[in-house]
């Protein structure tokens, strides 16, 4: 069967919020109620990914249903964040001139789906995305016992640049491409 990669718009909110709230990770969190307020905010900060020129999600979908999603950033090494980051701990020399490179914020496949490839397919997909807004790096992470994902970025080229903390406690495997 055939599957289609489209970028998100606002019609795919809902989607994207619900999976991002997914506890799928190899660590769960079992601190993750929020408040009203607190998932208002969150669904305006996952809404920033369909309506900000330097954000975008992808949705791969079959002829019925969102089966995967990538969403991403383009970010900025020099920048000073509000929120824990370990970009200026990497070589500065890692990144382009003026620092920008895409920042892979979120990757999911259905479980159905896994393990056939699509995974790849969105991941390559966002290599087309980062040469549309003129950035030749991309960077993810993923938790160090995550070796699925590990593997994936492996194959398609990702270089290890970090492992350990960055906002918690679980060591994570922060990875690059130059593109």
């Amino acid at each position: 069967m055939k599957l289609n990669i489209r970028k998100a718009d606002v019609d795919d909110l809902y989607f994207l919020v619900k999976i991002d709230l997914k506890d799928e990770g190899i660590t769960t969190d079992t601190d993750n109620i929020m408040s009203p307020q607190e998932r208002l905010e969150h669904r305006e900060k996952i809404r920033t990914f369909v309506m900000d020129e330097d954000r975008g999600a992808l949705i791969l979908e079959d002829q019925t249903n969102k089966v995967g999603t990538i969403m991403y950033c383009i970010s900025c090494r020099d920048k000073e964040y509000p929120w824990k980051t370990i970009f200026n701990e990497l070589d500065r020399n890692l990144f382009q001139e003026d620092g920008r490179f895409l920042e892979i914020f979120l990757l999911w496949v259905h479980p159905s789906y896994r393990r056939i490839g699509h995974g790849t397919e969105l991941k390559l997909k966002v290599e087309e995305e980062a040469e549309l807004h003129g950035v030749n790096l991309i960077y993810t992470h993923t938790e160090e016992r995550n070796m699925h994902v590990i593997e994936l970025n492996n194959k398609l080229g990702y270089k290890e640049v970090r492992r350990g903390p960055i906002w918690d406690s679980v060591v994570r495997v922060s990875l690059i491409k130059h593109i």
